[in-house]
């Protein structure tokens, strides 16, 4: 019971950091100039003008998501030994699916702070070889294109831990229903990265990210401390 109880004190420390690092990671999106917030009319070069001019707030966006990379990689086992009794087949592959997309998360994450951080410096005085070079290498720096991982694998791990759970009556009802909200958002953002549908990663991030999700890690978390508790005096 001691080490039931260690994992999930862990696990809920790791579920309120996720919960932050998403609301900070979309404070921050807010925080940043409009042309770099997405936008499809703005061409690579006025982002990098911008990004050059006011490189604070989305250096920001990344080191929030680098730690709900970080986070996410304590909260995923936790939170699957709440329902791990239910399927251990679906919570174990999809929790290894989840914990990947952390990982990846966190590592693309860092990729793009270390890419930003050398090319803000130079890009305004470069030649336009130098450039347009910025351009084509900067939509490689997250790893895994589409969010495949980062979103799909992550949000398919959501759905599978609120199903069980409001299978299993393990965790409340209104809480495997806010999970099954924030995996659609998840995978919302799936789709709009890979047929390029602004409206749909403004769900994903807005309300997703800024709303649901900070919502579920954030309860999730409390539950987790509550087990924790219960454990101990057990």
């Amino acid at each position: 019971m001691q080490t039931d109880a260690a994992i999930a004190k862990t696990g809920s420390v790791a579920a309120f950091g996720v919960a932050l690092a998403y609301l900070a990671s979309s404070i921050c999106a807010v925080l940043m100039p409009p042309e770099l917030q997405g936008r499809p009319d703005v061409s690579p070069h006025q982002f990098w003008m911008v990004l050059a001019a006011h490189p604070l707030a989305h250096l920001a966006f990344h080191w929030s998501w680098v730690a709900a990379g970080i986070f996410g990689l304590g909260a995923v086992p936790a939170i699957s030994l709440l329902v791990w009794s239910a399927n251990p087949g679906a919570v174990l592959w999809s929790g290894a699916g989840a914990f990947c997309g952390f990982a990846v998360l966190a590592r693309s994450h860092l990729m793009e702070v270390a890419f930003d951080r050398r090319i803000i410096p130079q890009y305004r005085q470069a030649e336009p070889a130098f450039q347009q070079a910025v351009h084509v290498v900067a939509g490689l720096a997250l790893d895994v294109p589409d969010g495949f991982l980062t979103y799909g694998a992550i949000g398919v791990w959501v759905v599978t831990v609120s199903w069980l759970a409001r299978r299993g009556a393990s965790l409340p009802r209104p809480l495997c229903l806010l999970g099954y909200l924030t995996g659609v958002t998840y995978l919302a953002g799936v789709l709009g990265y890979t047929f390029l549908v602004h409206g749909l990663l403004v769900v994903s991030f807005g309300l997703g990210g800024f709303l649901l999700a900070p919502m579920w890690y954030g309860w999730l978390g409390f539950v987790l401390r509550a087990r924790a508790a219960r454990s101990d005096t057990s």
